[in-house]
């Protein structure tokens, strides 16, 4: 009873949508994003303390729109109001309740681990275990014509950057030809290849041969083929000359025990608007344990929802590729991150929750 008193209840949830716009289009196979649909999430305690989550939808990837989020945030609302501020008590009523609805859960996950930190006065990455407090993160080159690919590439590279991620469309002699051509600009740099499902697994490995003929060897291949080819996913993985990595064919930790089991990838993709926090850190011990590489990745987000992605990696330590960039991509961002960054390396703050503030000024 005594300790139970001490617990400071949630006493607010309120959210608005954040719509930043993006000064190179995000384009992927599946879908373009030009102006963020985001909604930033804050959740206050009796106590007064406030932490913030933000909430970015995909509907191509996940199914989750703004409106299906605002939906699922004003269901948790009536939930959690007066609930204790237990973290995993919370998590667990969310699930039982809004579970399908997962960037609206991860953003109250965040939102309730920022406050309560903050209550510590202490940093996530700390809070998450504080293996490091730095990251060095890739860039993204979106599909986009060869000779814009080139320059984006070129630019980022003299700024430091040593990993590039592709995103590929699924049409072979294209992405072929963009991949080469960041080559050229860039041949110092590791190339790692995004299809957000584009391929067939005979398709997939064709693009790898014929790279590998060209003297291209990307260090990573990311969701060659749709989410559901279980079958395609091995049968890639076992024949690949590079590393696969499972993104969206893994949202649970029962998904990652499946990976594990069917040897269906090398690596996996950790997204807290994937998964949320606590479901984010099973999937990991799975596959720690399993010996699989880790990567840390985020959908189309502000500094807002990149910070926590980014404690969440750097506390627990051990990631093989992080690809927290899309704040690169914002003209007008509301907020400063958690971390100061310089070039590709992220540094975390020595601030209590994420670290994260209100900006006064736009970010470059």
């Amino acid at each position: 009873m005594g300790c139970n008193a001490s617990v400071p209840k949630i006493a607010d949830l309120t959210w608005e949508l954040l719509q930043v716009p993006l000064h190179t289009p995000f384009a992927i196979s599946s879908e373009t994003t030009t102006v963020t649909e985001n909604l930033w999430v804050k959740l206050k305690l009796d106590d007064g303390t406030e932490g913030w989550g933000e909430a970015a939808p995909s509907p191509t990837l996940m199914g989750e729109t703004a409106k299906t989020v605002e939906a699922a945030l004003q269901e948790a609302k009536s939930l959690l109001l007066g609930q204790p501020a237990r973290w995993r008590h919370c998590i667990r009523l969310l699930n039982e309740q809004i579970r399908a609805q997962k960037a609206a859960c991860a953003a109250i996950e965040v939102a309730l681990l920022d406050a309560l930190a903050k209550r510590q006065g202490i940093p996530l990455w700390l809070w998450f275990g504080g293996s490091t407090d730095e990251l060095e993160t890739d860039v993204t080159v979106p599909i986009m014509p060869v000779e814009e690919a080139k320059d984006f590439a070129a630019d980022f590279v003299s700024r430091g950057f040593r990993r590039l991620k592709l995103k590929l469309s699924g049409d072979l002699a294209s992405d072929e030809a963009r991949i080469v051509a960041v080559h050229e600009v860039a041949p110092h740099a590791e190339l790692q290849l995004d299809a957000n499902q584009a391929y067939t697994p005979t398709k997939a490995l064709k693009l790898l041969n014929g790279l590998e003929r060209l003297g291209i060897v990307p260090i990573l291949f990311e969701q060659p083929v749709p989410k559901d080819d279980w079958d395609g996913m091995r049968w890639l993985t076992q024949r690949s000359p590079v590393p696969i990595c499972a993104d969206e064919t893994v949202v649970t930790a029962s998904d990652a025990l499946r990976v594990v089991k069917e040897g269906a990838a090398h690596a996996i993709n950790i997204k807290v608007m994937k998964s949320g926090v606590a479901e984010s850190l099973r999937i990991i011990a799975i596959a720690q344990t399993a010996h699989l590489q880790l990567m840390v990745g985020a959908m189309v987000e502000t500094e807002l929802g990149l910070t926590a992605a980014a404690h969440l990696a750097a506390g627990i330590g051990g990631f093989d590729f992080v690809d927290l960039d899309t704040h690169l991509f914002l003209e007008n961002s509301p907020f400063s991150a958690g971390f100061e960054q310089k070039g590709p390396l992220l540094r975390l703050q020595n601030k209590p929750g994420l670290g994260c503030a209100v900006s006064s000024e736009p970010q470059e």
